[in-house]
Protein backbone atom coordinates (compact mmCIF):
# COMPACT_ATOMS: atom_id res chain seq x y z
CA UNK A 1 0.00 0.00 0.00
CA UNK A 2 1.42 3.68 -1.13
CA UNK A 3 -0.20 6.62 0.58
CA UNK A 4 0.05 9.47 -1.82
CA UNK A 5 -0.76 13.55 -1.57
CA UNK A 6 -2.04 15.37 -4.20
CA UNK A 7 -2.19 18.82 -3.42
CA UNK A 8 -1.93 22.18 -5.55
CA UNK A 9 -2.90 26.18 -5.88
CA UNK A 10 -6.25 26.71 -7.29
CA UNK A 11 -7.34 25.94 -10.69
CA UNK A 12 -4.19 22.74 -10.85
CA UNK A 13 -6.21 20.33 -12.53
CA UNK A 14 -6.54 18.18 -9.40
CA UNK A 15 -10.23 17.12 -9.68
CA UNK A 16 -9.47 16.14 -13.74
CA UNK A 17 -5.96 14.57 -11.94
CA UNK A 18 -8.08 12.42 -9.41
CA UNK A 19 -10.67 10.79 -12.00
CA UNK A 20 -7.58 9.85 -14.20
CA UNK A 21 -5.95 8.27 -11.05
CA UNK A 22 -8.78 6.24 -10.24
CA UNK A 23 -9.27 5.26 -13.73
CA UNK A 24 -5.94 4.32 -15.05
CA UNK A 25 -5.26 2.30 -11.76
CA UNK A 26 -8.10 0.32 -11.27
CA UNK A 27 -8.22 -0.92 -14.93
CA UNK A 28 -4.71 -1.93 -14.05
CA UNK A 29 -5.81 -4.02 -10.93
CA UNK A 30 -5.13 -1.97 -7.99
CA UNK A 31 -7.33 -0.91 -5.25
CA UNK A 32 -7.97 2.52 -5.30
CA UNK A 33 -8.79 5.05 -2.41
CA UNK A 34 -9.37 8.65 -3.15
CA UNK A 35 -9.97 10.87 0.14
CA UNK A 36 -12.09 13.83 0.18
CA UNK A 37 -10.50 17.15 0.59
CA UNK A 38 -11.39 18.06 4.13
CA UNK A 39 -11.22 21.63 4.41
CA UNK A 40 -14.57 21.46 1.98
CA UNK A 41 -16.31 19.08 3.67
CA UNK A 42 -15.54 21.07 7.08
CA UNK A 43 -17.30 24.40 4.95
CA UNK A 44 -20.08 22.44 3.75
CA UNK A 45 -21.04 21.51 7.21
CA UNK A 46 -20.82 24.87 8.63
CA UNK A 47 -17.42 25.38 9.77
CA UNK A 48 -16.57 29.19 9.18
CA UNK A 49 -12.58 29.31 8.85
CA UNK A 50 -13.18 33.16 8.25
CA UNK A 51 -13.96 33.83 11.80
CA UNK A 52 -12.24 37.07 13.86
CA UNK A 53 -12.61 34.76 16.54
CA UNK A 54 -8.78 33.45 17.15
CA UNK A 55 -9.41 31.23 19.47
CA UNK A 56 -11.94 29.30 17.69
CA UNK A 57 -10.23 29.56 14.65
CA UNK A 58 -7.89 27.60 15.99
CA UNK A 59 -9.79 25.12 17.00
CA UNK A 60 -11.26 24.99 13.76
CA UNK A 61 -7.88 23.75 12.49
CA UNK A 62 -7.41 21.81 15.00
CA UNK A 63 -10.16 19.29 14.60
CA UNK A 64 -9.34 19.91 10.85
CA UNK A 65 -5.68 17.97 11.36
CA UNK A 66 -7.07 15.66 13.58
CA UNK A 67 -9.96 14.83 11.07
CA UNK A 68 -7.46 14.76 8.29
CA UNK A 69 -5.00 12.01 10.20
CA UNK A 70 -7.96 9.96 10.92
CA UNK A 71 -9.30 9.89 7.69
CA UNK A 72 -6.20 8.81 6.23
CA UNK A 73 -5.68 5.91 9.00
CA UNK A 74 -9.36 4.21 8.78
CA UNK A 75 -8.70 4.58 4.88
CA UNK A 76 -5.42 3.04 5.05
CA UNK A 77 -7.06 0.04 7.44
CA UNK A 78 -9.82 -0.52 4.82
CA UNK A 79 -7.10 -0.86 1.63
CA UNK A 80 -4.81 -3.46 3.56
CA UNK A 81 -7.93 -5.36 4.10
CA UNK A 82 -8.40 -5.26 1.03
CA UNK A 83 -5.77 -7.74 0.11
CA UNK A 84 -4.92 -6.03 -3.61
CA UNK A 85 -2.04 -3.97 -4.11
CA UNK A 86 -3.44 -0.46 -3.18
CA UNK A 87 -3.01 3.27 -3.39
CA UNK A 88 -4.43 5.93 -0.97
CA UNK A 89 -4.73 9.24 -2.60
CA UNK A 90 -5.33 12.35 -0.24
CA UNK A 91 -6.70 15.13 -1.77
CA UNK A 92 -4.85 17.58 0.01
CA UNK A 93 -2.78 16.35 3.50
CA UNK A 94 -1.44 17.58 7.08
CA UNK A 95 0.80 20.07 5.67
CA UNK A 96 -1.96 21.85 3.60
CA UNK A 97 -3.31 23.26 6.42
CA UNK A 98 -0.11 25.56 7.61
CA UNK A 99 -0.24 27.12 3.71
CA UNK A 100 -3.84 29.31 4.75
CA UNK A 101 -2.27 30.68 8.24
CA UNK A 102 0.22 32.22 9.66
CA UNK A 103 3.35 30.90 10.40
CA UNK A 104 2.45 31.87 14.11
CA UNK A 105 -0.73 30.62 14.77
CA UNK A 106 0.56 27.16 12.86
CA UNK A 107 3.60 27.05 15.32
CA UNK A 108 0.34 27.66 18.41
CA UNK A 109 -1.41 24.52 16.86
CA UNK A 110 1.84 22.34 16.49
CA UNK A 111 2.59 23.21 20.30
CA UNK A 112 -0.86 22.40 21.12
CA UNK A 113 -1.16 19.40 19.18
CA UNK A 114 2.40 17.84 20.52
CA UNK A 115 3.25 17.83 17.36
CA UNK A 116 6.00 18.42 15.10
CA UNK A 117 6.54 19.29 10.86
CA UNK A 118 8.56 16.34 10.43
CA UNK A 119 6.05 13.97 11.66
CA UNK A 120 3.44 15.34 9.91
CA UNK A 121 5.08 15.79 6.90
CA UNK A 122 7.75 13.04 5.92
CA UNK A 123 6.98 10.55 7.72
CA UNK A 124 2.85 10.23 6.92
CA UNK A 125 3.09 9.75 3.04
CA UNK A 126 4.84 8.10 0.41
CA UNK A 127 4.95 10.71 -2.10
CA UNK A 128 3.28 14.56 -2.26
CA UNK A 129 2.87 15.95 -5.59
CA UNK A 130 2.06 19.09 -6.38
CA UNK A 131 0.30 20.32 -9.12
CA UNK A 132 0.91 24.00 -9.77
CA UNK A 133 -1.73 26.85 -10.66
CA UNK A 134 -3.03 27.39 -13.96
CA UNK A 135 -2.03 30.89 -13.07
CA UNK A 136 1.85 29.94 -13.48
CA UNK A 137 2.56 29.41 -16.79
CA UNK A 138 -1.01 28.66 -18.59
CA UNK A 139 -2.49 31.87 -16.99
CA UNK A 140 -5.39 31.60 -20.58
CA UNK A 141 -7.09 28.64 -18.69
CA UNK A 142 -7.65 30.25 -15.06
CA UNK A 143 -11.07 30.52 -14.39
CA UNK A 144 -13.27 30.88 -11.19
CA UNK A 145 -15.85 29.18 -13.40
CA UNK A 146 -15.39 25.64 -12.27
CA UNK A 147 -15.70 25.92 -8.61
CA UNK A 148 -18.29 27.87 -7.21
CA UNK A 149 -16.40 28.35 -3.49
CA UNK A 150 -12.87 29.80 -5.63
CA UNK A 151 -12.02 33.26 -5.30
CA UNK A 152 -8.62 33.61 -5.83
CA UNK A 153 -7.12 36.28 -8.42
CA UNK A 154 -4.27 34.83 -10.04
CA UNK A 155 -1.73 36.82 -8.02
CA UNK A 156 -3.52 35.07 -5.25
CA UNK A 157 -3.52 31.43 -7.05
CA UNK A 158 0.02 31.90 -7.32
CA UNK A 159 1.01 32.79 -3.64
CA UNK A 160 -0.89 30.08 -2.37
CA UNK A 161 0.64 27.81 -4.87
CA UNK A 162 4.19 29.23 -3.35
CA UNK A 163 2.89 28.76 0.26
CA UNK A 164 1.94 24.97 -0.92
CA UNK A 165 5.30 24.25 -2.11
CA UNK A 166 7.24 26.10 1.07
CA UNK A 167 4.99 23.58 3.42
CA UNK A 168 5.09 20.42 1.98
CA UNK A 169 9.69 21.23 0.92
CA UNK A 170 11.38 18.67 2.76
CA UNK A 171 8.97 15.59 1.58
CA UNK A 172 11.66 13.32 0.24
CA UNK A 173 9.63 12.64 -2.57
CA UNK A 174 8.10 15.81 -3.16
CA UNK A 175 7.25 16.36 -6.86
CA UNK A 176 6.65 19.70 -8.53
CA UNK A 177 4.85 19.38 -11.58
CA UNK A 178 4.39 22.64 -13.60
CA UNK A 179 2.48 23.53 -16.64
CA UNK A 180 5.62 23.69 -19.17
CA UNK A 181 3.79 21.22 -21.25
CA UNK A 182 0.06 21.16 -22.43
CA UNK A 183 -2.89 19.84 -20.03
CA UNK A 184 -2.47 15.97 -21.24
CA UNK A 185 1.18 16.10 -20.33
CA UNK A 186 0.49 17.71 -17.43
CA UNK A 187 -1.59 14.28 -16.48
CA UNK A 188 1.19 12.11 -18.01
CA UNK A 189 3.27 13.22 -15.83
CA UNK A 190 1.32 12.83 -12.71
CA UNK A 191 0.59 9.23 -13.73
CA UNK A 192 4.67 8.55 -14.33
CA UNK A 193 5.02 10.24 -11.31
CA UNK A 194 2.31 7.78 -9.31
CA UNK A 195 4.17 4.69 -11.40
CA UNK A 196 7.36 5.47 -9.97
CA UNK A 197 6.25 5.40 -6.31
CA UNK A 198 4.39 2.48 -7.13
CA UNK A 199 7.36 0.74 -8.23
CA UNK A 200 6.06 0.32 -12.08
CA UNK A 201 8.52 0.50 -14.70
CA UNK A 202 7.86 2.18 -17.77
CA UNK A 203 6.46 0.05 -20.63
CA UNK A 204 9.63 -0.55 -23.27
CA UNK A 205 8.80 -0.27 -27.13
CA UNK A 206 9.87 -3.65 -28.75
CA UNK A 207 12.49 -2.61 -31.01
CA UNK A 208 12.47 -4.66 -34.53
CA UNK A 209 14.70 -5.22 -36.95
CA UNK A 210 13.47 -5.82 -40.51
CA UNK A 211 15.85 -7.15 -43.78
CA UNK A 212 15.71 -5.94 -46.87
CA UNK A 213 16.52 -8.26 -49.80
CA UNK A 214 18.10 -5.91 -52.39
CA UNK A 215 18.14 -8.51 -55.06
Amino acid sequence: MKTIVLTGGPCAGKTTALSRIVEEFTQRGFAVFTLPEAPTLFNQAGVNFLTSDKRLFIEEEKALLDFQMQMEAHFQRIAIADGREALVVCDRGTMDIAAYMPHEVWQAILDETKMNPVELRDKRYDAVIHMCTAAKGAEKYYTLANNTSRTETPEQACAIDDKLIDAWTGHPHLRVIGNDTDFDGKMERVIAEIDAVMGITAPIETERNFCVDMA
